[in-house]
């Protein structure tokens, strides 16, 4: 496996990576929330591959401004290429960082995301508190109807969507892995190297596009099933999720499409994106979540 070496150094700073394909919508938002952070990054890769919506007249007009930006265009696959193609845009732009300047921290931003001035300053500020901390995030959400609805995640799970690295654990753990779950991935390689990853309740950001919707409803609850499958769930503890999130619309329709889309890729002997070792790391940490022990007792560890 290659090698990730990025030059880091404890001197506060941060890049942002931003995997996108046709976010004419929402980008623009993004655009004024990044660059009214109180702590501004060193750089923005925004990688394109192959908007088709206006995406690029947008880009441009702000990299003119803003010398920080750069606006890296990709090889057009044809299509929207959900989860593994993010995780390769991903790489891809990690693979940019390595003959930059050093920086303290790595950054993952999606194109549909808004949030406060000092968003970044704040999980900076949170990594400075927790020297063991290696991913952070704050907690999204979707307005519906003029009413904040705040996507589920556990506290030890930051959400994809707004992350940031700690660059020298980061490399430690490697390249994400080129798979849908690549976000959960990097958080079973985070803790079994003994680090932390948290989200903060208490810091809101806006979702522009509610998780998973991006090929329909439909389709991201069955591909939700999938997920879960490829990225380690043990079958007791994909039908618990599944019963659990019978709570929330539709209702028993999630329930329904969770778990065919769990049991058809496990019918179809599909690979799955972790080891074994994370497999059994995974089953362990869910085991004490079933038990409420809690993801960090010495078992999960």
């Amino acid at each position: 496996m290659k090698k990730l070496d990025i030059r880091t150094e404890e001197n506060g700073q941060y890049v942002v990576i931003t995997p996108m394909r046709n976010e004419a919508r929402t980008i623009e938002t993004t655009f004024r929330a990044l660059q009214a952070q109180t702590t501004l990054p060193k750089k923005w890769l925004i990688l394109d591959d192959g908007s088709s919506d206006g995406c690029e007249l947008i880009i441009a007009r702000y990299a003119q401004q803003y010398p920080w930006i750069s606006h890296v265009k990709v090889k057009d696959r044809g299509y929207d290429f959900v989860g593994q193609g993010v995780a390769d845009l991903l790489n891809h732009g990690l693979d940019l960082l390595k003959d930059e300047p050093p920086v303290e921290f790595v950054a993952k931003l999606d194109a549909d995301m808004d949030f406060a001035d000092d968003y970044f300053e704040t999980l900076i500020r949170e990594m400075r508190q927790q020297p063991r901390l290696g991913i952070v995030s704050g907690h999204p959400y979707v307005l519906e109807g003029g009413v904040k609805v705040f996507e589920r995640h556990s506290d030890y799970f930051p959400s994809g969507t707004a992350r940031l690295y700690r660059t020298g654990y980061l490399n430690d753990i490697g390249y994400f892995v080129s798979s849908v779950g690549w976000d959960t991935v990097d958080i079973l390689r985070m803790r079994m190297h003994g680090y932390l990853t948290k989200i903060c309740h208490e810091v809101p950001i806006h979702h522009m596009r509610r998780m998973g919707t991006r090929q329909g409803y439909i389709n991201g609850m069955v591909r939700d099933g999938r997920n879960n499958y490829l990225t380690g769930y043990t079958p007791l503890f994909l039908v618990m999720r599944a019963l659990f999130n019978a709570r929330y619309y539709p209702y028993l329709i999630r329930t329904a499409c969770m778990i065919y889309g769990y049991f058809s890729a496990y019918l179809k002997g599909l690979p799955r994106a972790v080891t074994e070792q994370e497999y059994q790391f995974h089953a362990r940490l869910q085991r004490n979540r079933l038990l409420l022990r809690g993801v960090d007792s010495h078992e999960a560890e």
